[in-house]
Parts: C-alpha cells; sequence; structure tokens
C-alpha cells in the first residue's frame, strides 16, 4: 500500500484540484461530444456501469456523441443532431487530439513546424470557443469540459510512431480548455495531468508501460477506467457500496450505511441474518483488473463492507445465499472485509451481468456512432441524405481504401433502418434498469471446519 500511495502522490495532487462537482441527478439525460476515444463508448460506459449499479433508483440516459476523427471545428457541423435534439440536461466535451497538428511534432522542428503547431493551437482555441459558446447558447446545460487524454510520447515501442512535443501541445489544449469552462461557467475534469504523470511514473520502472495504447492515442480498457475513476472522482461519487457491522455481542446490526439488516440470529455456532443493500458493487471489466494494484480505485469508488465485531477467537466461514464466499479470522472480521470486488458473492454476480448487458448496449449504440461518422464525412463531398447521390459519390469518385470509405456500404444499407438501432438501444436500457434492482441476501458466518 505504501509504494501504491508513493506512486500515486504526483496523480492524486493533481486530482484533488478538481474534486469540486456534483454526481447526475435522477432524470438525466447526459452527452458525451468527442472523437474516437468516445465514439468508442469505453470511458462513458465505465461511468455508466457505476452509476447503473451505484444509483438503481434514478433514471439516467448516457449519449454517445463521439465521432473517430472529429475536431472542436467539425463537432460544430454535427452538434445539432448529435447534441442539441437529445435536449440533455449535462453536456461532457473532450476534443483536442485531432486538433492539436499531430503531424506538425517531430524531433527538433525547424521554424515552419513551430508555426503549424501554433496555429493548431490557436485554430483550437477558436472552434472550442464557438463550440462551447454554442452548446452554452442552444441548450443551457451543465458544462463538464475535459481536458485531452495524452499522446504518449514518451512510452519506449518498436513501431516508429512518436511524434515528440505532441502531448506537450495537448497540455497547452487542456490549458485551453480551463479557459473555456471560466468563461463559460462550466466544470473541468482533467484526464491530461494525471494520465501524463501516471505514465511518466510508471515508465520509471518499465520504460514500455503506457497507459495509452501502442499507437499513443486510444487508450485501452485499463486507460478507459483510469478515465471513468478521474471523472467520477471529479464529481465526488461516493464510495461507498453499503456497510453493516454486526455486533455479535447484542446480536444487532449497530451499523448500516445504504442498507437494510433484520432477522439477526445465532445459528450454526455463529450468526445468520438477511441483508437488503440499496446498490450493487460496481463491475470492473477484467481485461482492466490489472490496475487495481496501481490506482486506489476499490478504496475510492468501490466499497462494500461488512463488519462483525466481537466474535469469539477463531476463523470464520461467510455464506451468502448457501454458497461461500469466503474464510476470515475474527481480526479481519472486526475490521471490516471488503466484498465489492469478491467474485463469488452474488450482489456481484449481479452486478457483473449488468455490465454485461451494458457492453451489448454500447456496442449497438456504437452503430449509430458509425453511421453519424460516415455521414460526418459525407458531408465534405455530397448530402449524405441523397443516397443516390452516395452511391454515385462511392462508385466513382471515392478512394476505395480507409476508415471511412470502408463504412460507406454498410451505411447505405443500413441507414434506412437505423430506427430499428434506436430502439434496440432503448429496449436494452429498460433491461438495464430492471436488471441491477439489488434483491435481499441471507447471510450466514459459521465457524470454519
Amino acid at each position: 500500500m505504501k509504494r501504491l500511495m508513493t506512486s500515486l502522490l504526483t496523480v492524486c495532487l493533481l486530482l484533488s484540484c478538481y474534486a469540486s462537482g456534483e454526481v447526475f441527478k435522477d432524470g438525466e439525460t447526459v452527452c458525451f461530444l468527442g472523437d474516437s476515444i468516445t465514439h468508442g463508448g469505453r470511458y462513458y460506459s465505465v461511468m455508466y456501469d457505476y452509476y447503473l449499479t451505484r444509483f438503481p433508483e434514478r433514471t439516467i440516459y448516457f449519449v454517445n456523441a463521439g465521432v473517430s476523427g472529429d475536431s472542436a471545428g467539425g463537432a460544430q457541423g454535427r452538434l445539432v443532431d448529435d447534441v442539441i435534439c437529445k435536449k440533455p440536461t449535462s453536456v461532457s466535451v473532450m476534443l483536442g487530439m485531432n486538433d492539436v497538428g499531430r503531424g506538425n511534432y517531430v524531433a527538433d522542428p525547424d521554424s515552419q513546424k513551430k508555426s503549424a503547431q501554433q496555429n493548431s493551437l490557436d485554430g483550437y482555441k477558436r472552434n472550442m470557443d464557438k463550440l462551447i459558446g454554442r452548446i452554452r447558447t442552444e441548450a443551457n446545460p451543465r458544462l463538464i469540459l475535459i481536458t485531452p487524454s495524452p499522446f504518449d510520447q514518451t512510452a519506449v515501442n518498436d513501431r516508429n510512431n512518436n511524434q515528440p512535443g505532441c502531448n506537450d501541445g495537448l497540455g497547452r489544449c487542456a490549458e485551453a480548455v480551463r479557459e473555456m469552462a471560466k468563461k463559460y461557467n462550466g466544470e473541468v475534469v482533467d484526464f491530461h495531468g494525471p494520465m501524463t504523470a501516471f505514465n511518466l511514473e510508471q515508465q520509471k520502472k518499465n520504460p514500455a508501460f503506457t497507459i495509452v495504447g501502442a499507437d499513443r492515442v486510444h487508450p485501452g480498457q485499463e486507460g478507459h477506467l483510469m478515465m471513468a475513476w478521474l471523472f467520477l472522482k471529479a464529481q465526488a461519487a461516493p464510495a461507498m457500496v453499503s456497510e453493516v457491522v454486526i455486533d455479535a455481542t447484542s446480536g444487532k446490526a449497530t451499523k448500516t450505511e445504504n442498507a437494510e439488516v433484520n432477522s439477526v440470529e445465532k445459528k450454526d455456532g455463529g450468526w445468520q441474518f438477511k441483508v437488503l443493500e440499496k446498490a450493487l458493487p460496481f463491475p470492473v471489466n477484467p481485461a482492466a483488473k490489472s490496475i487495481l494494484t496501481q490506482l486506489p480505485i476499490e478504496q475510492d469508488l468501490n466499497r462494500e463492507i461488512l463488519s462483525v465485531v466481537n466474535l469469539a477467537d477463531g476463523k470464520y466461514e461467510l455464506l451468502i445465499d448457501g454458497t461461500v464466499a469466503g474464510s476470515y479470522s475474527s481480526g479481519e472480521l472486526a475490521k471490516g472485509i471488503n466484498l465489492a470486488c469478491n467474485e463469488s458473492t452474488p450482489q456481484f454476480k449481479q452486478a457483473q451481468a449488468v455490465a454485461q448487458l451494458n457492453e451489448k448496449r454500447r456496442s449497438t449504440e456504437t452503430k449509430l456512432r458509425d453511421y453519424a461518422a460516415v455521414r460526418w464525412f459525407l458531408r465534405r463531398h455530397v448530402n449524405p441524405d441523397d443516397m443516390a447521390a452516395v452511391k454515385i459519390f462511392a462508385e466513382t469518385k471515392m478512394n476505395k481504401t480507409g476508415y471511412y470509405e470502408g463504412k460507406v456500404a454498410d451505411y447505405m444499407k443500413s441507414w434506412e433502418k437505423r430506427g430499428e438501432v434506436i430502439e434496440q438501444v432503448k429496449t436494452l436500457e429498460q433491461q438495464l434498469f430492471a436488471l441491477r434492482k439489488p434483491v435481499e441476501h441471507l447471510y450466514l458466518l459459521r465457524r470454519a471446519q
């Protein structure tokens, strides 16, 4: 733990400056406007996992408004369709990776490259000012501006894909984001500073480490979990799933937080009781679990604490709904055990089922973002609603290779059926709202055999 806290000192100092927001309220619609890092829907979907399980009584809708390759200038052309018409109560904006002019960052840049870097930064400031101003005027939501996630210019790899100084440019974009937040009465969530600091700290031990990814741009599962953690911490999101304290002397629950306890009775040399928690543990993607040893995510967001005090000394076995959840000493139980990441509990399994269904919702919604990305691309050449013109363009003028070009054929085939995809997303949301409802569980704490 000491090593963990030491390695996180810089990150936590940076993070503490921005933990001044508040969690989303019941009835909110939250739009996440961004580029490919948002288009994929990972970090915001991890946050939705948290909201679905931590606040099962709230109905909150998260809407993906990311488009791969987009910029602060490009986002203005789709702002009405992707954000304003959704009538959002809150809008989160993260842009900059495609504004910074990555190609202008090289080792030992000449005056022309340096001038191009400055021009890109100036353009970013102008376009962000216009974009945020329009959001404030046309929707007037709660504004949450996210500093760009970093370009990893310090990781050592063999891909020959570095653009030295690019992350410093994104740091200047981050400063512009803070200026926009002040001007338009918005909040700031800092991804750039803490993620850069974390990278540098880890790379002291392993030069190949990256919280971003091999392409230096797109975070993997661990990176998206860190981003969700940073966002939720900035909202002062509660750490506690629930806390229950049972006194073995009195046979009573002496403390309950976000839970109800009843039917406490002696059984099998121990105690039996029923617990109805008002939340589920925060489900962490197994592919991102490695970062839990490096960041205090469990401590900050995922505390499902059970304590049993004044037990006779010895070893005890905990069963929940008849299934063994673990074996603990009386001392461990007195101190309190965190069940949030215990894969044997029914609460954990229910939360994972929620996360799996939310992943299905995310991947389905991503189809809509793919359509939006193609329309964003086509608008440069043709009216995307004129399918005859799109067909002619695709057959006679469009390059046959490329990210967007590869999606045009599916767009022409599927666009008219987009209503079906929208309905699928709505159906999955309703299924999620039903699946996340906590249920009462029977706990049995007995002497270990």
